[in-house]
């Protein structure tokens, strides 16, 4: 990357933490995974100079990629795509956690991937279909306590709590109240693992730590445009 697409991807990286800072009260911890699909090895490296270590990846292919690229700096792949069967144990070999799951089936492959790789207990969300959209993956909310139930029989697994991505009618929004679907995830998260949400992306960043996200995944307001 040129001098000034580095000072500019400074910028906006600082920006952004600011901003999670100035939003964050102080009984409130939020971390921030900057989400890195489409974006070369060289920004990441930027990032991790500037004190960033948790990156997320959407596409098993990138994941393995980067990770190799980058693999004299101790970063935390957290993977955040559809997860694939075939490719479940390479991301488990790579990632740090996987935000994804959806059903016990990918629950029981990662269990199993994870004893043969010698990281149990590995860290896992499940993943909400919020709102029950067709195009997106996910468990339905009225499922999810039952499925966190069996997971938990998997001591092979680390359950942390609930992963969404919400409509999106809720990005780049001017609403003022936090939406109720919001606040129905946080409790829900409340009732599973370890209590973690995953929640609020570059447009409704300020919505999901007002409702008390644990973590925010942004992308496009930190790296800009993806590069392919």
């Amino acid at each position: 990357m040129e001098t000034q697409a580095l000072k500019e991807l400074e910028h906006r990286y600082r920006q952004v933490s600011s901003q999670i800072r100035s939003l964050t009260p102080n009984s409130q911890k939020v971390e921030l995974l900057v989400v890195t699909k489409g974006h070369g090895a060289d920004a990441l490296r930027h990032l991790y100079a500037l004190g960033q270590n948790s990156f997320g990846e959407n596409y098993a292919q990138e994941l393995l990629a980067k990770s190799q690229e980058l693999q004299d700096l101790s970063i935390s792949w957290i993977f955040i795509g559809h997860l694939q069967s075939n490719k479940i144990r390479k991301i488990v070999q790579v990632a740090s956690a996987i935000q994804t799951v959806g059903t016990l089936r990918q629950a029981e492959q990662i269990a199993r991937a994870a004893n043969e790789c010698g990281k149990t207990p590995f860290p896992i969300w499940l993943e909400v279909n919020a709102d029950q959209e067709g195009a997106k993956h996910g468990c339905p909310m009225n499922e999810v306590l039952d499925l966190a139930h069996a997971i938990q029989k998997l001591p092979e697994l680390g359950l942390q709590g609930l992963m969404a991505i919400p409509p999106s009618r809720y990005q780049d929004t001017e609403c003022l109240e936090i939406p109720d679907l919001y606040t129905q995830l946080r409790h829900l998260a409340d009732r599973i693992g370890d209590q973690q949400l995953s929640l609020g992306m570059s447009g409704d960043l300020r919505l999901a730590i007002q409702a008390g996200s644990n973590l925010v995944r942004i992308g496009t307001a930190i790296l800009g445009p993806r590069q392919v």
